[in-house]
C-alpha cells in the first residue's frame, strides 16, 4: 500500500468491472467520496451510475440502457489497462445480461440495511425538503412514503438474490460510510 491508497501494482493485477448495488438510502452516493479517498482514481475509475442524470418515470428500459452504457465504460477502462466501480440502483439480472452482452466478467456487490434504517434514512432526505419531493415526484413518480417502502421490499428481494448468487454483501445498518468504505476496499484488495 501507497499511504492510504491502493498501489498501482495491486489495482493492476485486478482489473476488473465492480458493481456496487442497492436501494435507494443504502449509502451508495456517499461510498463514492470514501472510495475516491481510498483508492487510486488514475487506475481505478469510479462512477455515480446516475450521474447522466435521470429521466422523467425512469424506468426498467432506461435502467437497462444505463447498465449497458455502464458496462461498455467498464470494457473501455479494461482495455486501457484499469478498473471501473460503478455505485448504484441495478438489479443483478440486468448487470449479467449487461456483461454477457459486452463478453466481459464483472464483480457485483449488495449494500444492504434493515428496514428502519432504509426507512429513516429514505425519509429523512425530504424532511424540510420540498424540492426533493417535488423531484422524487418528477423522477419516480411517487410520495418519500411509498418510495420508501417500495425500497424497503426491493431490499428483502436484493438480499435473497445476492445471497443466492454468492454476491458480496455489506450490511451498512450499524457502520460508518468509513467503515463501508473500508469493508469495500478490503473486498476488492481480496479479489485480485
Amino acid at each position: 500500500m501507497n499511504g492510504n491508497k491502493l498501489s498501482f501494482d495491486i489495482l493492476f493485477c485486478m482489473r476488473n468491472i465492480f458493481y456496487i448495488t442497492g436501494v435507494n438510502g443504502i449509502g451508495k452516493s456517499t461510498l463514492i467520496s470514501q472510495l475516491a479517498e481510498k483508492l487510486d482514481t488514475s487506475i481505478c475509475k469510479i462512477h455515480d451510475f446516475d450521474e447522466r442524470g435521470v429521466p422523467d418515470n425512469a424506468d426498467k428500459v432506461w435502467r437497462k440502457s444505463e447498465t449497458l452504457h455502464w458496462t461498455r465504460v467498464g470494457k473501455e477502462n479494461l482495455i486501457k489497462g484499469n478498473s471501473t466501480i460503478i455505485c448504484g440502483f441495478m438489479k443483478f439480472p440486468e448487470i449479467a445480461e449487461s456483461l454477457e452482452k459486452e463478453e466481459v466478467v464483472g464483480k457485483i456487490c449488495l449494500l444492504d440495511a434493515n428496514e428502519e434504517i432504509i426507512t429513516e434514512r429514505i425519509l429523512g432526505r425530504y424532511i424540510d425538503n420540498p424540492e426533493g419531493v417535488l423531484d422524487l415526484n418528477r423522477a419516480v413518480g411517487k410520495t418519500p412514503e411509498k418510495f420508501a417502502s417500495d425500497n424497503v421490499w426491493v431490499s428483502s428481494q436484493f438480499r435473497e438474490q445476492a445471497k443466492e448468487a454468492g454476491y458480496f454483501i455489506v450490511d451498512t445498518s450499524d457502520l460508518s460510510p468509513e467503515e463501508v468504505g473500508k469493508e469495500i476496499v478490503n473486498w476488492i484488495e481480496l479479489l485480485e
